[in-house]
Parts: C-alpha cells; structure tokens; sequence
C-alpha cells in the first residue's frame, strides 16, 4: 500500500489546481489533475484504492497518448474481447 501523503487545504487544493490549468493544456492538465487528486485521496488514507485505480489506467497517461482521446480504449477493448472469447 502508498504512504499517505501530507494533508493539503482545500485552498490549497484550489491553487494548484489553477495553476495546473493556467499553465498546461490538454494531456498533461489531465495528467497533473489527475496525481493531485490522486495525492490528496491518499493523504486521506485512500491510497490502496489508488493504487487500484492507477494501475487500471496507467496506460492512458503514456507521453504519446492523444487528448482528447476519442472513442474506446483499445487496452482495455483487448481485454474485453479476450474475456468473452474464454
């Protein structure tokens, strides 16, 4: 399981996230939102639902992926297809 991380003011909260889209577009403002909603969860003490989560979705934070993404995740379609044909 992650270590917690260090508790943050929802003001805090509230800054970086306006920072993070006053500075970046796209995929990487997603990105950014993502680990810092990801880090507060944790300091709440969620961090094996996180954990969970990450590892389900790491795929979608890849350097080359497009964002928008539009339509089905390949991976994830992948497993879909190889679970019904089991």
């Amino acid at each position: 399981m992650s270590k917690p991380m260090p508790m943050i003011s929802a003001e805090e909260f509230a800054e970086r996230a306006r920072h993070i889209v006053e500075t970046m577009c796209g995929h990487a403002a997603h990105r950014a939102i993502d680990l810092l909603t990801n880090n507060v969860l944790r300091g709440l003490g969620y961090g094996e639902g996180i954990e969970i989560f990450e590892d389900a979705v790491g795929h979608w934070h890849g350097a080359d992926a497009a964002y928008p993404h539009s339509g089905r995740c390949p991976d994830c379609e992948r497993e879909a297809e190889a679970r019904a044909a089991a």
